[in-house]
């Protein structure tokens, strides 16, 4: 947020920050047909553009929060309108989040870029979805979206791997042996014998 919204040169010269200090190989900007200037100049100098419409995170505050996008024809409509505004602007694909499925198929049948969905329908050309909600990496009572399929319960079982290891290292089970590194029994004793011979050294201190 605030990377790109104060004027298209602004956009640019962030875009090609991202380039050169981020090695990223293109940029993602949330916003419809208002963009689509600032999109066409960041096309225009040879930097890829992803588009984001639907529910736009960065702009939720002024959506009334996360709620779902392209629920009434008109702002169905409006969606198709920024789709086709971002398309033209030289975005080679399109995100498209909250938005119910059969508007995102619709949108995406007219388009001639991909889409990818993110609780958008299986109507798209492609899916997204956010590493630690897909894999559980979370503990209990985090909100989910409803478009959140979990795949694993990554939380509960890296919380089961740190007891174990807590109980472990408590019983110096852990380290092993196998996990150590060794010294020659010649060295060892080398060492041991340079240890009585500092002994009082120890004494001392």
């Amino acid at each position: 947020m605030g990377s790109y919204e104060v004027s298209p040169e602004h956009a640019v010269a962030s875009s090609i920050r991202m380039i050169q200090d981020g090695r990223v190989e293109a940029v993602k900007l949330e916003g419809g047909i208002e963009l689509a200037p600032t999109i066409s100049r960041i096309t225009s100098i040879g930097i890829p553009v992803l588009g984001h419409i639907g529910l736009t995170p960065q702009r939720s505050h002024s959506l009334g929060g996360f709620r779902v996008q392209g629920k009434t024809a008109a702002s169905a409509s409006k969606l198709l309108t920024d789709a086709l505004a971002l398309q033209d602007a030289g975005c080679f694909s399109l995100v498209l989040e909250a938005v119910p499925a059969p508007v995102s198929e619709l949108i995406t049948e007219k388009l001639k870029i991909p889409t990818i969905g993110i609780g958008a329908g299986n109507g798209c050309s492609g899916q997204v979805l956010v590493q630690i909600d897909m894999l559980g990496n979370f503990p209990k009572g985090r909100f989910m979206p409803k478009f959140v399929k979990q795949y694993a319960n990554v939380f509960e079982e890296s919380k089961k791997a740190m007891k174990q290891y807590r109980e472990d290292v408590r019983s110096r089970a852990y380290p092993a042996k196998e996990h150590t590194y060794p010294i020659s029994p010649e060295e060892l004793q080398e060492f041991e014998e340079i240890l009585k011979q500092r002994s009082a050294e120890f004494e001392d201190k």
